[in-house]
Parts: structure tokens; C-alpha cells; sequence
């Protein structure tokens, strides 16, 4: 935990969680707990391999802090699916003893930003919204009971999106107004849909999790949490204020304009919240798991 923990993170008024509720129902820390499993619905922020068992090898420096070798995860070492895992073997009425965590949409978000812009993202959000509610009610039907759900990163604060961007699109904090903009009303969105999902699941425990906040103030006030950075990122190329090139992403080399370049890892991804412009580093996702469970540091 080291340099994580040198100073108590007060996240419990940004996470719009209820407390006696994530205390009673993830209570990790609880042996009174007894989740056998989890099922993740989710994209590279919480894919733990599957991605890169199927295809290509994934090359370091992934894995760098805590695996010491790289093993799918789009991080230097664990998720915050990682956190939350229970260590236990699954038995036979798995899906009604296991939690559901959704940390999801990202890459509906971003993927068509550079060719629709900010406007056109969000005529189909409200379709991401509702395929996470419809999962969720399918899951029910099959005895699922216990449903966490993380919102939307403020993708305005990553590397990857702000590099090119003139100074009057960012905040004082140096994230992008208009896509931290567009993030909020999603999340807006995803937790009245999921308040009206809740309802009519009688015997369900859904959980709306702003992680999303947790991860914006890190970003902002990287030093009042033990780190250094926000907005630059461990492993990339440039260096300046971002430290991230496009032509060229984290562990790969490329010839660019005559000369090979490699984006590299800085030698402390403890003090950053970004790991390669795009994903969090362990440092960053252990913080925010922990504001999850405790509410509090």
C-alpha cells in the first residue's frame, strides 16, 4: 500500500453511493460476505485478460507493478475488478451467490469522438444506457441478485484526449470542459435509468457507483493523495505536459519522420493516475476501489 496510503483520501462526499448498503452488500472486507464469484461486463478498464488470450500476446511494459510481466490488463498492474475479486472457488448456484459489476461504455464514448464530435456521441448514448438496464433484467431472470455498476471515467482528463486540444476547451484543472461535460449527462442518465431499473427488481441490490468522481478528483488533486501526476501519462512518448504521442502507443516502436521511437514507462507509475493516456495505473485503481468499498479513506 505505501505511498498510496500516505494520505486518507476523502472521497466519500464525491461517491454517490449509499454506504450502509456497499457496506452490507460488497462488505469484502467481511467474512459475513459470501460471494462465490464475479461476473465483469466491461471493456479494457476491466478486462483481466480475455482480450489478448485471444488475440496477439500483449507486450510490457504492461504489468510492469505488480504482475511484473504483462497479462492482458490495459494497466502497469491490477484493476479495479482486481480489488474487488473474491478469492474463493464458485459452487453450483453460482449466478445467485455472485456479484455483477459493469464497468462499461467507455469505447461508446470515445471511439467515434474525432470523426462526430462531442454532439454527435451523445444522440447514442441513451442506447448504451439502455442495453446496460436490459442486461441487468436478463441477468435477474437467471438469479442474478447483487449488481454494481460503475459510471463513465471523465474522459476530459485523459492524456489521449487532451493532446491537441486549444487552451480555452480545458478547466482550470486542465481536463476538457466539453467531453467532462457530456460524461456527466451520461452518468445522469445511467443513474436515473438504473433508479427505475431498481424498482422493478423487487429482491435486487443495485448499486450506482460514481466512480467517476473519484477517479475526476485524482485527476484534479493528484497530490493531496499521495501522488504527483494527473494528466500526464506513465508510458507514452513526447514528454511535455501529456506525455503522449498518437503515432505511437505505450510499448510499441515506431520510424517517425526518420527515427525510431519507442513509448516507454516511466520508472514511478505509483505517482500517476494515467498509466498510458487512456487506462489508470494500479496506484489509481487501487485508490478508487477502496472509495468504492469504504466510502472513505
Amino acid at each position: 500500500m505505501g505511498r498510496c496510503s500516505a494520505k486518507a483520501l476523502n472521497l466519500h462526499k464525491l461517491l454517490h453511493v449509499w454506504t450502509i448498503m456497499v457496506a452490507t452488500f460488497i462488505c469484502l472486507s467481511d467474512s459475513k460476505c459470501d460471494f462465490q464469484a464475479i461476473f465483469n461486463f466491461g471493456d479494457s478498464n476491466s478486462d483481466t485478460g480475455g482480450f489478448w488470450a485471444a488475440f496477439p500476446a500483449q507486450s510490457g511494459p504492461f504489468g510492469m507493478t505488480y504482475f511484473k510481466k504483462p497479462t492482458g490488463r490495459a494497466s502497469d498492474g491490477r484493476l479495479i475488478v482486481d480489488f474487488l475479486e473474491p478469492k474463493n472457488l464458485p459452487s453450483p448456484d453460482i449466478f445467485g451467490r455472485s456479484l455483477y459489476t459493469f464497468h462499461i461504455g467507455q469505447n461508446d464514448f470515445t471511439s467515434n469522438l474525432g470523426a462526430i464530435g462531442v454532439g454527435g456521441v451523445r444522440q447514442y448514448l441513451p442506447q448504451v444506457v439502455s442495453q446496460i438496464a436490459g442486461t441487468i433484467k436478463e441477468l435477474y431472470a437467471l438469479g442474478g441478485r447483487a449488481f454494481l455498476v460503475l459510471n463513465l471515467a471523465p474522459v476530459g482528463c485523459y492524456p489521449s484526449f487532451l493532446e491537441g486540444l486549444p487552451l480555452s476547451e480545458l478547466d482550470a484543472f486542465g481536463c476538457s470542459i466539453s467531453y467532462n461535460n457530456a460524461v456527466q449527462d451520461y452518468n445522469n442518465m445511467l443513474r436515473e435509468t438504473l433508479a427505475q431499473t431498481r424498482a422493478s427488481l423487487q429482491s435486487a441490490s443495485l448499486i450506482y457507483v460514481d466512480s467517476s468522481s473519484a477517479l475526476l478528483e485524482l485527476f484534479r488533486h493528484p497530490t493531496n493523495h499521495g501522488l504527483k501526476y494527473g494528466t500526464k501519462s506513465c508510458c507514452g512518448h513526447g514528454g511535455g505536459a501529456y506525455n503522449y504521442d498518437r503515432q505511437v502507443y505505450c510499448g510499441n516502436t515506431k520510424v517517425i519522420n526518420g527515427s525510431t521511437v519507442t513509448a516507454t514507462a516511466c520508472d514511478d507509475p505509483y505517482n500517476y493516475v494515467s498509466w498510458d493516456g487512456i487506462h489508470a495505473t494500479d496506484a489509481a485503481n487501487k485508490l478508487v476501489t477502496w472509495a468504492i468499498i469504504n466510502g472513505s479513506y
